[in-house]
């Protein structure tokens, strides 16, 4: 009963042949999105550690300076007790 109501599979290998093309130029185009994206993700990290670098390098030299004059006063403090 079930075997008559399936379709009869094409064999010809011309036909097997343009399957495979065209399922494998189905994935070419996914894997072409994907590494678009890919790409994205990886600029868009990269700019972020770039951001995160020079706002570490704006704090040490905002702050560096502060700190420096502070622990040079410290000391000049202390023995005036």
């Amino acid at each position: 009963m079930f075997e008559d109501e399936r379709l009869p599979r094409e064999t010809d290998p011309e036909t097997l042949g343009r399957a495979l093309e065209v399922e494998l130029i189905l994935k070419r185009a996914t894997w072409a999105k994907t590494r678009e994206r890919r790409g994205a993700w990886r600029a868009l990290s990269l700019l972020f550690l770039l951001v995160v670098f020079l706002g570490a390098l704006f704090a040490w030299f905002y702050f560096a300076p502060q700190l420096r004059e502070r622990t040079e006063q410290t000391p000049a403090a202390e023995n005036g007790r």
